[in-house]
């Protein structure tokens, strides 16, 4: 999601063409990435910048844009799943009860 937003912004502020079909392979290739994409900070985008620029004509400036924007939100969207696993297991622990 948030590669898309920002792929997208990128594209509107550039004055790229950007349509409806173009996105839609692109999401749909860009799901099939990051099931390889590996878990550690950065590696979504780093496995996305082969579709960046294949699929959307992105150059070497607009992919470090796209590698600083995300890198910028990353670390939110890791708080937020750190945050949300706590609360699941919080969550199993009162249904389950002590065994």
């Amino acid at each position: 999601m948030k590669i898309v937003a920002c792929a997208l912004a990128l594209m509107i502020m550039q004055g790229m063409p950007h349509d409806f079909p173009l996105f839609a392979g692109f999401i749909f290739m860009l799901g099939i990435t990051m099931v390889a994409a590996p878990g550690v900070p950065g590696g979504a985008i780093m496995a996305s910048l082969g579709i960046l620029q294949s699929m959307l004509g992105f150059d070497e400036s607009a992919q470090a844009l796209m590698i600083a924007l995300y890198i910028a939100m990353d670390s939110f969207g890791t708080a937020c799943n750190v945050t949300g696993d706590g609360a699941i297991a919080l969550i199993i622990d009162k249904v389950m009860g002590k065994k």
